[in-house]
Order: structure tokens, then C-alpha cells, then sequence
């Protein structure tokens, strides 16, 4: 029940933001409304781990926010975080240090991934963390852009 509260409360704001952005009729706050859809998306909407990774089977324990994967399995979020990179198509990707070859892990990461372990994202997990990951890069030129012209 206190997952549906929640996310009844973020979508509540969020339209409330929207509703306000369409009366006053400003970018600045249609650029709230979609920051703010953004962080939702990216960080707190309550989903699924959805790391694919060893026998093909998707983690389905409950994790907060896109970006992030379970707590309760340790390696999880560094198989995440590896997999939304390798899939952004970045060229520098593969020069992001890795923790799983007995270095010093910092403190945000619980467990290095099993040596050699690759995984992947559930395709609707992606398209959402992209999505929401497009649209703050898009506010933010606007912003840049719209304080320059004013």
C-alpha cells in the first residue's frame, strides 16, 4: 500500500507542475515538470531490479528509481550500472574502471560482480531509463539556451 501512496503522491505532483506549466505558459516551468517526471523516472519510481545476468533469468526484487538495482543481491547494481553503459554505445565506456579485479571498491557499491559476469537490462527498464535520461538532457540545453536569448 505504501508504494501505491507514494507514486500516487510523485504522479499527483508531477500533473499538479504540469497543470501549473500550462496556465502560466512559461518553459521555464514546462522544464520543471519534466526535470522533475526525470528524477522521478531515473531515481525514485519504485520498479523491479530487472538485472539479467548468470542463468538468463530476470531479478525481479523490488528496487527504487531506474537506474538502480536490488539491494538484496549483492553485484546487482554494478552489473546494472555496466549494462546501461555498454548500451549507450559510448566508445569510452570500456575505460570506466572496474571493481570486480580485487581493488578498492568505493563506498556506493555493495559487492563487486562475480568475475567475468556480464549482464543486461530488461528492454522496458532501458527504454524508460533513456527516455527520462534524453529528456533532462533536452531541458537542460533549453534552459542554457532560453537563459542565453533572455
Amino acid at each position: 500500500m505504501a508504494k501505491r501512496t507514494r507514486r500516487w503522491v510523485w504522479w499527483t505532483g508531477i500533473a499538479a507542475v504540469g497543470a501549473l506549466a500550462l496556465y502560466a505558459g512559461t518553459w521555464r516551468m514546462w522544464a520543471l515538470t519534466v526535470l522533475t517526471w526525470s528524477m522521478y523516472e531515473l531515481c525514485f519510481c519504485p520498479t523491479v531490479c530487472s538485472v539479467t545476468a548468470g542463468e538468463g533469468r530476470a531479478c525481479h526484487k523490488d528496487a527504487r528509481g531506474r537506474l538502480y538495482a536490488c539491494r538484496a543481491v549483492p553485484g546487482h547494481q554494478q552489473i546494472k550500472t555496466e549494462a546501461l553503459w555498454r548500451l549507450t554505445g559510448n566508445p569510452f565506456a570500456r575505460l570506466r574502471p572496474t571493481y570486480g579485479d580485487g581493488g578498492g571498491s568505493p563506498a556506493h557499491r555493495r559487492a563487486p560482480a562475480p568475475s567475468g559476469e556480464h549482464g543486461s537490462v530488461e528492454p522496458n527498464q532501458r527504454l524508460m531509463a533513456y527516455l527520462a535520461a534524453l529528456a533532462l538532457v533536452v531541458v537542460v540545453v533549453q534552459t542554457v539556451v532560453g537563459f542565453a536569448m533572455t
